[in-house]
């Protein structure tokens, strides 16, 4: 932990980060209900979700950004207590954009956990740039930290971690869990829609 990702993670307001292949582990499946309808699965790491749940403990706001659209993901996103759900988001720069204005933060106040090239627009525009053991080369070569953890194994948790680490909070979200004072305060999700540059 260097001393560019501890001030990066001290001044760090808003943490936003991608579904497939960093909260997942890319693979994608659908099944067929009885009325024929085709329904998307997704397999969710429980230790994401509650470093999810530790970061915004400490007062950092929290989002989804997707171009997928999953109803699923809504389901995630609002059981963790995050902020925003930007599901169906075509241009992921304007969902950061829109993002950034709703929470009154800066982009360099901003966090992106990305895998793909499609992450590279948002990634090359936040102050904090994020990635996972199976990101692409290119994704790698932008990011400020690069979890040893592959996505959907671990790696959102292990970046929560290692940002409460380095913001001086981890200790006490483990005494306040061992203590029983852990309070789980859940905000309203706002869920957006399909957005694109306007």
């Amino acid at each position: 932990m260097n001393e560019s990702f501890i001030q990066k993670a001290k001044n760090l307001k808003l943490l936003l980060t991608d579904v497939d292949g960093v909260m997942t582990d890319s693979k994608l499946c659908w099944y067929t209900d009885g009325e024929g309808r085709h329904i998307e699965v997704k397999n969710f790491e429980s230790l994401d979700g509650m470093g999810m749940m530790f970061l915004r403990a400490c007062g950092v706001h929290t989002g989804i950004v997707s171009r997928g659209s999953a109803p699923i993901l809504q389901d995630w996103a609002s059981m963790l207590g995050m902020d925003v759900l930007y599901y169906s988001a075509m241009d992921k720069t304007a969902a950061l954009q829109d993002a950034c204005a709703r929470f009154a933060v800066t982009l360099q106040e901003t966090a992106f956990i990305g895998d793909d090239i499609i992450d590279l627009g948002v990634l090359n525009k936040v102050g904090f740039r994020l990635s996972v053991e199976n990101a692409v080369a290119e994704v790698k070569a932008l990011a400020d930290y690069i979890s040893p953890k592959r996505g959907g194994y671990g790696a959102v948790r292990d970046i929560c971690e290692q940002i409460l680490k380095a913001r001086g909070q981890w200790q006490d979200i483990v005494r306040q869990v061992t203590d029983g004072t852990f309070q789980d305060t859940r905000r309203p999700l706002c869920i957006v829609k399909g957005i694109s540059k306007k």
